[in-house]
């Protein structure tokens, strides 16, 4: 970035001029934006410093100049669902196509998104109630007068609510909504707060000069605001918001990815939502902002545009594609490779599902996603039954854990090419496997496999097989949630003390756990197996590999227990992985 080609200055606003930007259509979100992610707290923390004219943060703005049909850059809604008013409930808020003289929002979009909430009347989407459940005192006594933000319903009794003239936070702002002047303002609010303060109460006019008070000092508070200057160009702009956020840590790969290669991208956000949200993917996918809140093979935004970047350049890491050249050449390239990947994802889970895998939880990894979907993508076909073999291979080795993003792009690349045996030797390099991908007796007894591995390849095998659950819920069926279950429960080792290196009282072992579903394993709760094992069918205790020796299903054989019955669910991995063609 060429130092002189950009200013930045700094500008005062008062939140009463930002309100205005954005009633008039004026303020805009950039398509690389994500979601709002507030809760209730941090929005009444921001309404409680302006109050007290603290300093909330900065913003960072952009007000460019274009000549053409089309602004600079994409722009998404604002996360606002304010009320139908015949139904109350929440509906969201189209975005504005921006007209020369818009301002768009690179840093702050989270606090300013907050204050539009309460001011524009948001609702929770689909529903009527309010959504933050910000409240404000606008009684005068020195309890509540010193912090008159509150959050109803977590820091309020209903005792006090009378006592504390609590109205909702939105009632302050009924006259701004409209552009209304300050006079008008006043007979809005007084109207608003006439249904939460009867006019023949006392404490009523009172009320209103607070309620006035504490509108016009959020109103006029100041947030110091970084404009870059008109003529800035697009590039240097992404670059900036990149910066910004990746110092802050605020924002997961997929949204730097965003800012820094799809920048352009039309739509960006609303195609990730439409991708994620298709039947396809259901249950396979996480929509923006949970992303972190799972674990398992799921399809998330940032799997999306890997794949789509892989396709365009056979480049995985984000790194080394931005250093591959012109950026701008990127875009063009990664923006119509962006439905084959969702395609190719789409066409890995229908495998997944077929097989008997019902949702992403089930696999350790979600770059097995990735690999598949850039060959599908490619035009590389491969029996379906051989993409499952190659998933359950790379879960029983750990292929893709840790960092993993130098392996994914190799075996993409081979993938891509039809290169399955080079496929195969990666696999066996990163197991230090010489002969064969097919785990024995010994590795499941020493953990040298990964148990969600182990777990993935029982469920296929047994869902193969129409096997049953304890009490007779068939796999195949789907239409019952399914579990992992501890044969000896968690709670027979609690007075045992852990002893990890002592197979004897080590509750995870592979040997101790099978699949059934979720309403056996509730029913089940901390029965031992002596207790339980005898009222299921022998031939459903045969199917999950258990000890037809009812002496080892006591826990002081506990161990003799899981190794014989990790000979056997060895066997039955063998066999399926033998019928899927792992070498």
């Amino acid at each position: 970035m060429d130092r002189s080609s950009i200013t930045i200055q700094a500008t005062p606003f008062k939140v009463r001029q930002l309100v205005e930007l954005k009633r008039e259509g004026k303020l805009h979100l950039p398509d690389l934006q994500r979601g709002f992610v507030w809760d209730d707290s941090r929005v009444r923390m921001l309404f409680d410093s302006l109050f007290r004219l603290y300093p909330v943060g900065s913003l960072l703005l952009w007000r460019p100049v274009w000549e053409s049909a089309e602004a600079p850059i994409n722009v998404r809604p604002w996360d606002l669902f304010p009320p139908n008013r015949t139904t109350e409930i929440g509906e969201a808020e189209p975005a504005v196509p921006p007209q020369p003289g818009a301002v768009f929002v690179l840093d702050g979009q989270q606090r300013l998104t907050a204050l539009f909430r309460v001011i524009f009347s948001s609702r929770r989407r689909g529903s009527s109630v309010r959504e933050p459940n910000l409240y404000v005192s606008l009684s005068r006594d020195e309890e509540w007068a010193a912090e008159p933000f509150l959050y109803k319903s977590r820091q309020v009794k209903k005792e006090d609510e009378r006592r504390a003239l609590l109205v909702p936070a939105e009632v302050l702002f009924a006259g701004v909504r409209s552009g209304a002047g300050n006079g008008a303002e006043s007979l809005a609010v007084s109207k608003a707060i006439s249904e939460w303060v009867k006019p023949d109460v006392a404490e009523f006019y009172s009320a209103m000069d607070r309620a006035n008070e504490i509108r016009n000092a959020i109103l006029n508070a100041e947030v110091v605001s970084y404009e870059i200057d008109t003529q800035a160009e697009d590039e240097s702009v992404i670059e900036i918001f990149g910066r910004l956020n990746q110092q802050a840590v605020r924002l997961t790969p997929a949204d730097l990815a965003a800012a820094r290669l799809t920048g352009k991208m039309k739509d960006f956000r609303g195609r990730a939502a439409t991708s994620l949200a298709a039947s396809e993917l259901r249950d396979f996918s996480v929509s923006e902002g949970t992303e972190r809140a799972v674990s398992g093979g799921f399809v998330d935004t940032d799997l999306i545009v890997r794949t789509a970047m892989c396709l365009a350049t056979g480049i995985v890491k984000y790194r080394d594609a931005e250093k591959k050249g012109d950026k701008s050449a990127l875009y063009s390239k990664i923006e119509p490779c962006w439905p084959g990947a969702v395609d190719g994802l789409k066409k890995i889970v229908a495998i997944l599902r077929n097989a008997g895998v019902p949702d992403g939880s089930w696999l350790p990894y979600r770059y097995i996603l990735l690999t598949p979907a850039v060959a599908v993508a490619k035009g590389q076909r491969r029996p379906d039954d051989e993409w499952m073999g190659w998933a359950i291979a790379a879960s029983l080795w750990g292929l893709y854990g840790g960092s993993a993003e130098t392996k994914v792009q190799t075996d993409a690349r081979h993938a891509s090419q039809g290169d399955w045996s080079a496929l195969w030797q990666s696999l066996k390099t990163y197991a230090k496997r010489r002969e064969t991908l097919i785990p024995d007796a010994e590795d499941l007894t020493h953990g040298l496999v990964q148990t969600s591995g182990v777990l993935l390849a029982l469920l296929v095998a047994w869902t193969r097989g129409d096997a049953r659950s304890f009490f007779q819920s068939r796999f195949a069926a789907r239409s019952a949630a399914l579990h992992v279950h501890h044969i000896f429960p968690r709670s027979l080792f609690s007075g045992l003390g852990r002893a990890p290196k002592d197979s004897s009282r080590i509750p995870d072992r592979i040997g101790n756990l099978t699949v059934i579903t979720e309403t056996d394993n509730t029913s089940l709760g901390d029965d031992a197996p002596s207790e339980y094992f005898p009222r299921i069918e022998a031939s459903i205790r045969r199917t999950h590999c258990i000890p037809e020796d009812s002496s080892l299903w006591t826990l002081d054989r506990y161990a003799e227990f899981c190794t014989a019955r990790e000979v056997a669910l060895a066997g039955q991995i063998a066999s399926l992985m033998k019928e899927f063609g792992v070498p």
